[in-house]
């Protein structure tokens, strides 16, 4: 049931993109909007630390390419995980601490086309986003349910992503692709860490 879930939504969003469906109907129409608070600014300076040092890390191991997303978790704990960028090593959030992610940064560079749409527990699925280069964007949900799933996608881009779920690991794909969800929907379990590779 999951699956054809999913596979649903990919075929909306895939309209979506070819310009058929308004961007409000991508998610399920059975299933509610979530509610999503959304901060979209210039990068800050702490950020924009964060993603030159990712970026340095990327140069210095050989991998770094012109496009990138680079991505920060906020775990209901309180903490701010690592800065990772699409072109280097790792991943934001955590591995089995039982802490779930229920806030997202992300920014992009070299011109990448890049969209994401959230999904949170309790509630559904928010709308999906353009990430505009030199911008930072942030999303939670201001009743505080925790992340259980991520769409990314890009017209200009292929990219592999994975994300470790409660009680699962980690669940992703080594296929490329324009366009994906990493997580869970439908299964009652939050999102711990995830990673982009684009």
């Amino acid at each position: 049931m999951r699956i054809r879930a999913l596979t649903a939504v990919s075929a909306l969003t895939a309209l979506t993109l070819l310009g058929m469906v308004p961007v409000a109907q991508a998610a399920d129409p059975s299933v509610p909007a979530a509610n999503t608070g959304i901060k979209i600014e210039k990068l800050t300076p702490e950020l924009s630390r964060s993603v030159d040092a990712a970026r340095a890390e990327a140069v210095e191991s050989g991998t770094a390419r012109s496009y990138y997303v680079c991505f920060q978790a906020h775990t209901r704990s309180g903490q701010w995980t690592n800065t990772v960028c699409s072109d280097g090593p790792g991943f934001t959030g955590t591995e089995n601490h039982n802490d779930p992610i229920d806030r997202v940064i992300f920014t992009v560079g070299g011109g990448l086309d890049f969209h994401t749409q959230l999904h949170f527990a309790n509630e559904g699925t928010a709308p999906a986003v353009h990430v505009p280069s030199s911008y930072q964007i942030e999303f939670w949900n201001p009743n505080g349910n925790v992340i259980e799933a991520i769409h990314l996608w890009s017209s200009n881009a292929p990219m592999k992503a994975a994300a470790h779920v409660q009680n699962v690991g980690w669940k992703g794909t080594d296929q490329w692709s324009y366009n994906q969800w990493i997580g869970s929907i439908g299964e009652a379990r939050w999102m711990e860490a995830f990673w982009i590779d684009i």
